[in-house]
């Protein structure tokens, strides 16, 4: 099998499914269109202009565990990078106990006796 021939069958796989994407939108009456959804069940579009916050949630998501989400704009799929590099153990979670969270740091009990000791010097 050619290279070139595969690749070039990717190619028209594409548009095709973009192509039916935008069918699928234009089917629907003009106040049902969102501009985004699946192709065929399995392949997610999203037609819609992108946003700051559609990058950050597909690219950067600490709250999704998918390392597949849906693109920002176009047909396929985004990596969100904070779950990859969760899932590859480059990222992890910091343990935080109930003791930690609320015991105050070295530095803050210094601060706290800085604070004591002005406010029990007489004036």
């Amino acid at each position: 099998m050619n290279s070139k021939w595969l690749i070039r069958m990717l190619q028209v796989t594409v548009v095709a499914l973009t192509l039916a994407a935008v069918f699928q939108e234009m089917e629907k009456p003009r106040e049902e269109r969102k501009w985004f959804g699946k192709v065929a069940g399995i392949f997610p579009y999203d037609f819609r202009i992108p946003t700051i916050q559609r990058l950050k949630e597909s690219y950067w998501n600490p709250y999704e565990s998918r390392v597949f989400t849906p693109p920002v704009f176009g047909l396929g799929w985004a990596i969100n990078f904070y779950a990859l590099l969760e899932n590859l153990r480059v990222i992890e979670e910091p343990e935080v106990t109930e003791e930690s969270f609320l015991m105050p740091t070295p530095a803050m009990k210094e601060a706290m006796k800085g604070l004591l000791q002005t406010s029990r010097t007489p004036d």
